[in-house]
C-alpha cells in the first residue's frame, strides 16, 4: 500500500467514527434549525482539526486544504491534501444516512490519491493513480459496455445559485431524459455519487457546477475505474456555460445522442 494512502485511510476512518458518534438525532431533535446548523458547523470544524492532526503527525511539511481552494496557485514542489470533512451536510442534518468524508492528495500538481469513506455503510473507496480504484479492497469498474437507454441510472448535480438561463437549460435536459424513461437521482452527496459511478452503481453523472471542488477529490476514482470526465459545451442553449458528464464511454455517448449536443 502507498504510505500516504495508509495515513489517509487512518485519518478518514478515525474521523468517520467521530462522525457516527455525533449522528444521533435525539441530541438534536429539540434544537431549532439555526442551532442544529451551528452545531453541525462546529462538528465539521472539529473533524477538520482532527484530520489535520492525524496527517501532520506523519507529514508535517504537507499543506492541508479545505475543499475550496484555487488550483492554479498550487506550488509544484509541495504536497497538498484536499479535505471535505462532511459531504452531504443536509442529509446529515435531516437524519438521512447518506454522507461521507473525502480526501485527495496532489503531488507535483497531479491528483495521485483519492479516498472517500461512507461511515454508515463502512464503504471505503480508494484510488491511486496508475493502480486502479477499489471498494473495500476489491477492484471497481464503471458500468460495462452493454449499457443502453433502458438501463441507465443518471445522477444530476447543480449549483444552488442557478441563474434563469441555466435553469432553462437544466429543465430541457431533464425533460429529454424523462421522456426516455431514464432513472434520475440526486442523492445529496456529490462525492458518494462520484464513487458510485466508479463502482458501477450509477451509470452517469451530470455536473452543472463549474466550481464544484469535490471533483478534485473524486475524479480520480472514476478515471482509475475506466471512466471518463467529458466537458460538454452548452452554448447552443445557454451562452458560455458548460457541464461535465462523468461515466464510461458508452453511457456518455448514449446521453449525448439523447440530448444531441
Amino acid at each position: 500500500m502507498h504510505p500516504i494512502l495508509h495515513i489517509a485511510i487512518r485519518a478518514i476512518r478515525k474521523n468517520g467514527n467521530f462522525l457516527l458518534q455525533n449522528y444521533d438525532r435525539k441530541k438534536l431533535e429539540k434544537e431549532k434549525k439555526e442551532n442544529i446548523i451551528y452545531i453541525v458547523k462546529k462538528m465539521i470544524h472539529m473533524l477538520e482539526k482532527n484530520i489535520f492532526f492525524t496527517i501532520q503527525k506523519s507529514y508535517p511539511n504537507h499543506i492541508l486544504l479545505k475543499n475550496k481552494f484555487t488550483p492554479t496557485k498550487l506550488n509544484i514542489k509541495n504536497v497538498y491534501w484536499i479535505i471535505n470533512a462532511l459531504n452531504g451536510t443536509e442529509n446529515f442534518i435531516n437524519n438521512i444516512p447518506h454522507f461521507c468524508i473525502g480526501i485527495s492528495i496532489i503531488i507535483k500538481n497531479k491528483i495521485e490519491i483519492s479516498v472517500i469513506y461512507d461511515p454508515i455503510k463502512n464503504d471505503l473507496f480508494t484510488s491511486v493513480k496508475g493502480q486502479g480504484s477499489q471498494l473495500n479492497g476489491y477492484r471497481m469498474r464503471c458500468s460495462g459496455s452493454d449499457m443502453n437507454d433502458n438501463n441507465l441510472i443518471v445522477s444530476m448535480h447543480y449549483p444552488s445559485n442557478f441563474n434563469k438561463k441555466m435553469l432553462t437549460y437544466y429543465t430541457q435536459i431533464l425533460e429529454k431524459l424523462i421522456l426516455k424513461k431514464i432513472i434520475i437521482r440526486n442523492s445529496g452527496s456529490f462525492l458518494l455519487d462520484l464513487a458510485y459511478v466508479a463502482a458501477g452503481k450509477i451509470t452517469c453523472l451530470f455536473n452543472f457546477d463549474k466550481k464544484n471542488y469535490n471533483l478534485y477529490i473524486g475524479e480520480l476514482q472514476i478515471r482509475e475505474s475506466g471512466g471518463l470526465i467529458k466537458s460538454i459545451n452548452a452554448s447552443n442553449i445557454c451562452n458560455n456555460e458548460k457541464l461535465s458528464l462523468l461515466g464510461n464511454f458508452k453511457s456518455i455517448a448514449i446521453i449525448e445522442e439523447i440530448l444531441r449536443f
